[in-house]
Parts: C-alpha cells; structure tokens; sequence
C-alpha cells in the first residue's frame, strides 16, 4: 500500500509562527524557539459539515498554524449526535493527498494541459452555444450525489431549460421511497430511540454508517427493546440483535407477508387505527391469505415457527413497534420486488397503529429554506419532460421526478438524447452498474464537464476537469439535511484557505452560469443567498456561522391528521396503483433472476456498505484503506459450507463472472451468509491509475451487474446479479 504524505516547503510551514517570522526578520533561525512557538500557537475551531458520506454530519474542524489537524461532531445536530466515524476522521486528510487536482485541466489530444478557469469558463460556455444551434435545451444534463449546492444546479439546469437534473437515487434508494410515497404520501423516520422492539430489514446502520441510528438502537437496548435483524449476512447490526434471521436474498417481501398474514389472522393489529386512518384493510384480509408462514418458509428460509413468534412479539409491543423505514439494502434498489417490499414495510407499521406515533415511525420535523424571489427573477424552467421515462405512464410511472434514472444517462447518450453533461461529486464510471456501457455512453458526450477534486474515473475521461476545493476550504449553500422531532439547518463553512487553485461548488456552478448566458438568474452572492434562504426560519447567518447547526419550526406532535395520499389515509389498497396497472395490495412478486441449484458454482451477488468506505469516494484515503488492509476487509464472503464443496479454503483467490463482467478477489469463509448467495464489500474496484492507494484494489459489483430497469420506478435492481464463482 502507498501513502505519500502532503508535504509543504519548510519556509511556509515556518512562517505560521510569530517566533519564526520575528527569527526570519533577523536573519537567524532558532528551531527551539520555532518548536515552542508552534506548540503554544492558538487554536480555531470553525462549525463545519462533513461531506465523507451522504449523511453530511455536523462537525467542528480545528485549526492550527494554519492547519487541519483533527475535527470532532457537532453534538447538537440531530444526525451524528456530536460523534463521528471513520470516514469523517479519515476524509479530512484528502485535503492533504497528493492525488488532488490543482487547478482547471482540458484535454488535448487525449492529454490534460492546465488551464485558466476564465479559459475553462469561456471554451464551455462556447461549445454549449454551439451545441445549442443544432440541438434543443434537453440535451444538456447534471448529475450530482448529496451535497448543499443541489438548489442551485437545479437553478442551473432550470435557466438552461433543461429537465435534466438528476441524482444518484435510482442506484440507491428510489424504491424506497416510492413505497412509502404511496402508501403514507411520504418517507417517515424512525424513532428507534423510544421504540420497544425493532425489526431492521436489509439495512445495516453500523456499516451504512448512521451514528445516531446506531446511538439510539443502544439506547433503546438498554431499556429492554428487542432487536431482530434480517438480512442474508450477519452485518454489524446484527452484533447488537436478539434475532438474526438470514433470509434468502430478495425473498424479504414473501417473508413481510407472512408476518402480516400472522397479525391479521390472529387479529393482533391496532383495529382503532385501522378504522380511523386506513383504507382497504378489507382488501388486504382477502389477499393476505395467501400468503401463510408455511408457504414464506419454502420461499425465504426462515422456519415457519420463527415468522410467527416475531410477529407476535412485535404487535405485543404495539404501537411502540416499528419496522425500520430502510434504506438501500433489501428495497432501497435491489430487486424486481422491490416497490412492493416497501409497501408491504409501510403496511405492516401501519397495522401496529404506530404511523406518526412515538416508539414508531414518524413524520419528521424538516426547515422549508426560503426563496430568492421577488430579489432575484426565478428561471423559466424547462420545457419538456424528462427523456428518461420518470413520471410519465407507460414507462415509468411511480418514478421520483427530482431524482431521475441516473444510470439511464449512458442509454440517452448513446441514441443521442444528451448531448452535453456536468458531473459534480460524483463518479457514474464506478458508482453506476456495467461500467464498460457507462463509459460508452459518456465517452459519445461532445462535452463533458467533471467537477471533482481528484481524478476520478469519470473526471480522466472528461473534456474538461474543474477542481472543487476541498470541503474545508470552502463556504457553501445553507443546507437542511438533519431532521428530526426538530427540524434543523447546518452549514458547511471554510477552516483553512484553498492550498490550489481550486473553488467552492457554488462558485462554480454561479461562474458557470455566467459563461452559458444566464447569469442573470445568479445576480446573488453566497452570503445573499444564504441570508435571504434562511430569511423564513428566523434565523440569522451570523448565528448560524457560530453555532454550525440551528434548530428552526416547531417541534414534532404526535397523531394523524390528513395524509399526503389521494384519500387522505394510509391506502393498504390503492386506486392510483391499480390505475396504472400495479397491484393495489402488495402480493408476492418472485426475483429477476435466480442462482441455478443445480449448479453448484452459482450464486447471486449482493453488496453493502463497510463502516470505513463510502461507495468509492474514500478508497483513495490513505487511512481508510490501510484499516481496509490491517483488517483484511477486501474479501468476497460466501458460506463455509459451499466454499468447502468448491474446495476453497479462506484467503483463496477466487474468478467471478457474470453476464457482463469477470474479476478476481480473495474469499471469506463464514457461518453469516446466506448458502445461496455471495457478499461483496462496496467502495472498491478502482480502476483509474491516478488514484494510486485505491487502484486494482479489490472489484466491485456494478462490475457485473447488467443495466436494468425495474419496470415501475425504473431503478437498477443492483442485486438482480447471477455470478459463477471458481477458484482461480
């Protein structure tokens, strides 16, 4: 493993003392004195936010002689709860990597040069208009991962009349969500904390990484709550579980529908919720005999008698019961199924009677940010629908408009739908499934534009590569990620000055504006901006920059009144579903594809989340990858009892291959996993060799993952993966 440490002349280092700049001054040098000084120099601490994973916690950075030298959480946000992980500890020396980009690159003749940012700016803007004479704003698109600057490259693609916004949501979580969209009209929380048995389905917040989640899980263990995981591997969460229940991959919903038959039959629901604030329980009684723990154990795996006793457990615990909401995993964005699964999650909470209800799942408290407007004019917006499908019957109905199908961009690019393409924190070459068709597609873009702070697989293709800075050396949008029973706003604010020519992702997309003529829907400074979005929480900028994370609004009531759903109730059965030719009430819906049992090299592929990796954005920080290495965590697990009929033994190196792809890895022998699948470790694969420490480390499963499109929300079923598994 390489690690090459950041290294910074000695006259520059020196100069962050007063000692050494009064020994300078005299032409002498006393190193004592120096030392002592440095030592002794004061301390800033700044309120900050993390950008090492999606969760965009809270923290504080400590500053010293002009240095980052170490951070620590924010304990009044509501994500982190003042504590922070590996990967928040380990990111913060990205700013001292080596690898980072120093300032603005072209490519020419298949060779980046430096550039100018008004060079870079004024060819971009040129090459847009000239695209623009031929082709329709449409052909334009963004794609970002979650970070503050998302309202303004929305702004951005909205002035350029584009509908192409899109984020990472199709890989990850868009199922999910539209599950719950359309069954309680929105995604609630979990209030795990006070809930007295918990039942966590496919997610795993101890490797994901959710810390709260995780502090509030042991919170309520130690006040007697039970806690039953299910999940085909025995993950982190499970550690803390009274039941692990290793479900056949992608059979979790005939396993929820047992479970729901159980307390419908038995008459163990809430009847008074029921009543008041469901519709179409008498369609779920009719179906949902279907559906018996005996038939689920044939399916999933799970004895009969253990469906029954969870789910009487469960409802004994009612309302204070709570089936986690999920994430990725299990329904997030993983099999043909689903959409459903979601429903059948939404459902079962809502028989406990705990929607909106404390020990249950609930409604969080979000801040609305206010608008710029009537200040500063608002963008047309675009003109036609998305090319993708989202939204639109027929193709993909239940999609999330806001999101997009982010992996159908290659698709588009390749039949010359899109045309030209920002990509800001983000890497689709390595993040999105059968990267050999991504990096087709993208490479057929006339123009593409990578805003990143290393060379990513993605930014070493572009035609253009705009460095961001570091999120410690920039100042960003006011952002509202935490929510909670409070809602709350939080701010990314700049520690130390940029040490390259790099800026802030706000600046850039403003700049940007400027040079593809719509600037004047960014007439706004950052402090203006911000100032004027934080106008209606009656909260001041000032006291946000102090503080890093403010409460706003009311606190969170308990009770139901009126649904974001068309009747106004949870809708067990839904007319909007059974329009567009859906089930209304969640039935068994059988996997894509499935490993041959006949064949004994055959398995299904599934991937999650290790508590030192986020997907592959830290693979190149040199401390995450040595805990990566010290632990031998780059290791495709797989049962003890089938790799021993393979005659593998652990530490074996193994050939996988699928429809689409083939690699090598080291594998795992264990007891915690499912006999019908193989697990693998995501954030590893790197494939661009200017990422030295992360480079031909490990493979990844979009590696062999071919490009689907679940037919209802269009996601990228990225467990509908078949693998044969050999010894190499």
């Amino acid at each position: 493993m390489e690690h090459t440490p950041f290294t910074i002349s000695r006259r520059t280092f020196l100069k962050g003392t007063a000692a050494t700049a009064a020994a300078l001054s005299m032409g002498t040098l006393d190193f004592g004195r120096w030392a002592r000084a440095s030592e002794k120099a004061p301390v800033t601490r700044i309120p900050s936010t993390c950008v090492g994973c999606g969760n965009r916690c809270s923290i504080f950075a400590y500053v010293k002689n002009g240095r980052v030298w170490r951070i620590e959480g924010n304990k009044e946000a509501n994500g982190n709860q003042g504590v922070l992980c590996p990967k928040g500890h380990g990111y913060i020396h990205d700013l001292y990597n080596p690898s980072r980009i120093r300032g603005p690159l072209k490519r020419v003749n298949g060779r980046f040069e430096p550039i100018s940012w008004e060079q870079a700016y004024k060819e971009i803007g040129q090459q847009i208009n000239i695209l623009l004479l031929d082709n329709t704003p449409d052909t334009i698109f963004w794609v970002n991962y979650p970070q503050a600057n998302h309202q303004y490259a929305l702004r951005l693609m909205h002035a350029m009349r584009s509908p192409h916004y899109f984020t990472h949501g199709s890989t990850c979580f868009t199922a999910r969500s539209a599950g719950w969209n359309f069954t309680v009209g929105k995604l609630p929380s979990n209030d795990l904390k006070n809930a007295r048995f918990i039942m966590i389905v496919g997610r795993n917040p101890a490797g994901g990484l959710d810390l709260g989640q995780i502090k509030d899980i042991v919170k309520a263990r130690e006040a007697g709550a039970k806690l039953v995981v299910v999940d085909p591997r025995h993950n982190e969460t499970a550690i803390l579980a009274d039941d692990w229940l290793p479900v056949r991959p992608g059979t979790d919903l005939a396993l929820l529908l047992a479970m729901i038959n159980v307390i419908v039959e038995e008459q163990l629901y809430d009847a008074d919720f029921i009543e008041r604030y469901t519709v179409g329980f008498d369609y779920l009684e009719s179906e949902i005999i279907n559906y018996p723990p005996q038939w689920a154990e044939k399916i999933c795996d799970i004895p009969a008698e253990t469906i029954i006793r969870i789910a009487r457990q469960m409802a004994a615990e009612k309302p204070r019961a709570l089936v986690h909401r999920g994430y990725h995993g299990a329904f997030g964005s993983q099999y043909l199924n689903s959409f459903q699964t979601a429903r059948a999650v939404a459902i079962l909470n809502s028989l406990l009677g705990n929607i909106n209800r404390t020990g249950g799942v609930y409604f969080s408290q979000s801040a609305e940010l206010g608008e710029l407007q009537p200040t500063h004019p608002v963008p047309e917006g675009p003109l036609v629908p998305k090319s993708d499908g989202t939204g639109i019957p027929g193709r993909y109905p239940l999609g999330a408009y806001g999101d997009g199908i982010s992996h159908a961009i290659p698709e588009l690019a390749l039949r010359g739908k899109l045309k030209c393409g920002f990509v800001y924190h983000n890497n689709p070459l390595r993040t999105n499934p059968n990267p050999k068709r991504v990096i087709a597609g993208y490479k057929k873009l006339e123009l593409l534009v990578v805003i990143d702070p290393v060379m990513s697989e993605t930014a070493s293709i572009a035609h253009y590569v705009l460095p961001a800075s570091f999120h410690l050396e920039a100042d960003e949008a006011v952002d509202t990620k935490h929510t909670g029973k409070r809602a709350q706003v939080t701010l990314q604010q700049k520690a130390v000055e940029p040490l390259f020519d790099t800026r802030s992702g706000f600046r850039i997309i403003t700049e940007l504006a400027q040079a593809m003529g719509v600037g004047r829907y960014f007439d706004f400074t950052l402090e203006e901006a911000n100032e004027l979005r934080l106008k209606p929480l009656k909260v001041t900028l000032a006291d946000l920059k102090k503080q890093g994370v403010l409460s706003v609004g009311d606190p969170w009531k308990e009770g139901l009144d009126t649904l974001d759903t068309p009747s106004g109730k949870v809708e067990i059965y839904s007319a909007t579903l059974e329009r567009l030719g859906y089930p209304p009430v969640p039935r068994w819906e059988a996997p894509l594809v499935s490993p041959d049992e006949k064949d004994p090299h055959s398995f299904r592929l599934i991937h999650g989340k290790q508590a030192n990796h986020t997907h592959a954005m830290t693979a190149n920080t040199s401390y995450l990858m040595a805990i990566s290495h010290r632990y031998d965590m780059i290791r495709l697990w797989m049962n003890r009892t089938r790799g021993k009929k393979l005659g593998l033994a652990n530490g074996d190196l193994v050939q996988m291959t699928s429809l689409v792809g083939e690699g090598k890895i080291r594998v795992r022998l264990t007891e915690g996993l499912h006999p019908s699948c193989v697990w693998l470790p995501s954030g590893y694969g790197i494939f661009s060799k200017h990422l030295k420490t992360a480079y031909d480390q490990g493979v990844s499963y979009n590696d062999f993952l071919p490009t689907f499109f679940d037919p209802t929300v269009g996601h990228a079923m990225s467990s509908e993966i078949i693998v044969t598994v050999k010894k190499a």
